[in-house]
């Protein structure tokens, strides 16, 4: 199930399926390497905003920009999965 990234508490490793914003949000996110199925790490969490580890980097979210990152828990099937990502879960050979 898809939550904002503000929902996830500190320590949480999900992926992120989707931005739940307009063009300028969204250009933000993918400019911090915050594409959809890249994993993502929180570091800190909560209503006010986010500190999360992503591509290696740790990037600061404000609570506004953080709520419109929705995300899935990293072993879940839903969402997209990305497969340039270090800690991206492979595809099982069929």
């Amino acid at each position: 199930m898809q939550k904002p990234l503000t929902a996830y508490p500190a320590g949480s490793v999900v992926r992120i399926a989707g931005i739940d914003g307009g063009r300028q949000a969204r250009a933000r996110m993918l400019a911090m390497g915050m594409t959809p199925g890249c994993p993502v790490k929180v570091l800190a969490g909560g209503p006010t905003g986010c500190r999360v580890q992503v591509r290696g980097s740790e990037v600061v979210l404000c609570c506004g920009l953080a709520g419109k990152i929705l995300a899935v828990e990293n072993n879940s099937d839903e969402g997209p999965h990305c497969s340039c990502c270090p800690d991206a879960p492979r595809a099982k050979a069929s």
